[in-house]
């Protein structure tokens, strides 16, 4: 049994290293640049933003989305993914991470709310543009009781709850960044994710906005 030994600490810090990742996700904020946006992979409450030595590395084929659902150009930098397409509209990028236990942690993160159509799986959809109020739906259908968890300036979050007809409206106090996590395992969605296969999909779907 000692010859097993020496392999212990990296079972263990492959197994904390999966935990974390899948702890975190991926938020998009406009750059600098009209059409310009950069996305992290971490935590936003506590600035936590992985890097290509780190966890960044296991986002694999991001895809940007624009507004006319074209592909958009994804590059990556040593901290975050940038992405460069249409001026208008808002900005969407579909990444993953497939684990050892075949889950693809499917992340979708969005910039902007003034789109009332959905074009990520998972999406928080505003009734209105620039409204408080959405409609969360999973391949274009009302998704009930899910959390929605909102962070906001000062390092503030609350977490609301979407109704029976997949409802919410978030409250946002303060001028500055807000960003709507929320999540969903189907664990009947499988298939092939860069030629591996996968038996359930962990949704991960974020939005960013500011609030002046």
């Amino acid at each position: 049994m000692k010859r097993f030994s020496a392999f212990k600490p990296l079972l263990l810090a492959a197994a904390l290293f999966s935990a974390s990742a899948q702890a975190h996700f991926v938020w998009l904020e406009q750059g600098t640049t009209p059409g310009e946006s950069k996305a992290y992979f971490g935590e936003w409450a506590d600035d936590v933003r992985e890097t290509e030595s780190g966890y960044l590395k296991l986002l694999t084929a991001p895809r940007g989305v624009a507004a006319d659902e074209k592909s958009v150009s994804v590059t990556r930098a040593n901290d975050h993914l940038t992405l460069k397409g249409p001026a208008t509209g808002d900005a969407r990028l579909v990444t993953g991470y497939l684990n050892d236990k075949g889950v693809l942690s499917l992340y979708q993160p969005k910039s902007g709310r003034t789109e009332t159509a959905a074009r990520h799986a998972l999406e928080l959809v505003p009734t209105a543009a620039n409204s408080n109020s959405f409609t969360l739906l999973l391949n274009g259908k009302p998704l009930p009781s899910k959390d929605v968890v909102v962070f906001g300036p000062p390092k503030w979050s609350k977490t609301f709850h979407s109704d029976k007809e997949g409802r919410v409206t978030i409250t946002t106090p303060w001028p500055g960044q807000y960003v709507i996590e929320v999540g969903h395992l189907d664990k009947e969605a499988g298939g092939q994710w860069e030629g591996k296969p996968y038996t359930q999909t962990r949704h991960v779907s974020t939005l960013t906005f500011v609030m002046p």
